[in-house]
C-alpha cells in the first residue's frame, strides 16, 4: 500500500468532515435549533469521524507498516458510529 497516498486522503477527509461539522454546528446556532438528540447527533458523528481520522493518520505516520490494519479498524469504527449516530436521529 502508498502510506504516503493514505496519508493524504486521510488527512483531506479529515479536513473535510470537521468542516461540515462547523458548517452544521453554525446552522443550529443561526437558526436556534433546540438541542435534542436529533439535532447534534449528526454534527458530532462528522465531528467523531474528524478525530478518528486524525488518531488513525497519526498511527500510520508512527508505524507505516500497519497502515491497512489501521485503516480496516478506523473504517469499522467510523462505519458504527454513524450508524448509531443516524439511529439517534431517526428515533428521536
Amino acid at each position: 500500500m502508498d502510506v504516503d497516498r493514505i496519508q493524504h486522503i486521510l488527512t483531506s477527509l479529515m479536513i473535510l468532515s470537521f468542516l461540515i461539522f462547523g458548517g452544521l454546528s453554525i446552522i443550529i446556532l443561526i437558526t436556534n435549533a433546540p438541542l435534542s438528540n436529533g439535532t447534534v447527533a449528526l454534527p458530532f458523528a462528522f465531528l467523531f469521524v474528524s478525530m478518528m481520522t486524525l488518531i488513525t493518520t497519526g498511527l500510520i505516520e508512527e508505524k507505516p507498516t500497519t497502515a491497512s490494519r489501521h485503516v480496516n479498524q478506523w473504517l469499522i469504527l467510523c462505519a458504527f458510529m454513524v450508524f448509531v449516530s443516524a439511529l439517534v436521529f431517526i428515533f428521536s
